[in-house]
């Protein structure tokens, strides 16, 4: 079996690649022939997984969100994809939460070692590919406007600085949602696309399932009151923004509020100017369509009760 290894240098204050001789080795001894790749610049990852396609069986590789993100852009429109062994070495680790796969070097590298391939969903949207979330309004942009060298010195709390000092206000913008007969328009802060159970680190959506062909979507609507000053709206929005990751969005489903909805394809129409946030990456701005790709890439997890 041909391996390719390849690794962000600077994710997870470098431990990847402190390590990297010695995972090499230790993939050498089960898979066979391993080459290996330390990235150089940004983006590099996508077309590493490019290029592995038709020439590697397995692509293992060590990052963060960012870096899962670029490699499923890389491989997900072409044909011979390699199986993917997962190292998480990011700030926060949603995908590998949401996977069960484990958060320390040591541990991923023995799944991958030990582990089983699943076929796992991705969702398209609109051209780019989302492993899973895409969110928009208050509190999304901070994982992506915090600076590298805060994330790599502070770790999540630099997310919270940086919510702090940006993210507090919650702009309230028009949402139009369609699925088949399905519909909703709202005015809305937040808005939630999510193909996993972790957000944030928290468990956001703890009965998603990565290869069920559908997506959860969850939009928090804006709803002001009358001669409410603007501190105290802001406020209120806040805290219902934090109640999702805080509670789950199913507890708050029922809420008159709250509109949400599973399915496998549909349109979320927002301003042109609205940012969406790509599995904690800026992404695309303004609607989007999505179709989830069921069971689209293959992934070594954990296998069961071991």
């Amino acid at each position: 079996m041909k391996c390719l290894f390849a690794y962000n240098p600077i994710s997870g204050k470098g431990k990847a690649a402190k390590r990297a001789g010695k995972i090499a080795a230790k993939l050498s001894e089960r898979f066979g022939e391993v080459s290996v790749r330390a990235t150089t610049r940004a983006g590099e990852l996508k077309d590493i997984a490019a290029e592995a396609c038709g020439k590697y069986d397995l692509l293992v590789f060590a990052g963060g969100d960012g870096s899962f993100n670029e490699v499923v852009n890389g491989l997900a429109e072409r044909e011979n994809r390699p199986a993917l062994g997962y190292i998480p070495t990011g700030t926060v680790n949603d995908i590998a939460r949401s996977a069960g796969i484990p958060r320390s070097i040591g541990g991923a590298l023995k799944n991958i070692l030990r582990g089983e391939p699943r076929e796992l969903d991705v969702m398209k949207v609109n051209d780019s590919f989302v492993m899973y979330v895409a969110c928009c309004g208050g509190l999304t942009g901070c994982s992506y406007s915090a600076p590298q060298s805060g994330k790599r010195a502070f770790g999540k709390m630099a997310y919270a600085a940086e919510i702090i000092k940006n993210d507090l206000v919650f702009d309230e913008y028009e949402v139009e949602f369609s699925s088949g007969d399905k519909s909703e328009d709202a005015s809305a802060v937040m808005v939630m696309i999510m193909n996993g159970r972790s957000v944030a680190s928290m468990r956001v959506n703890p009965g998603g399932v990565l290869d069920d062909g559908e997506a959860e979507v969850l939009v928090i609507k804006g709803y002001p009151r009358e001669n409410e000053s603007e501190h105290s709206k802001h406020r209120r929005y806040l805290f219902s923004a934090l109640k999702v990751f805080t509670r789950g969005y199913k507890r708050l489903s029922k809420s008159g509020n709250v509109f949400s909805y599973k399915g496998g394809e549909f349109e979320v129409r927002v301003p042109d100017n609205t940012v969406w946030n790509f599995d904690g990456e800026k992404g695309e701005s303004g609607s989007v369509s999505v179709r989830v790709l069921n069971k689209h890439i293959k992934m070594i997890l954990p296998i069961s009760g071991k």
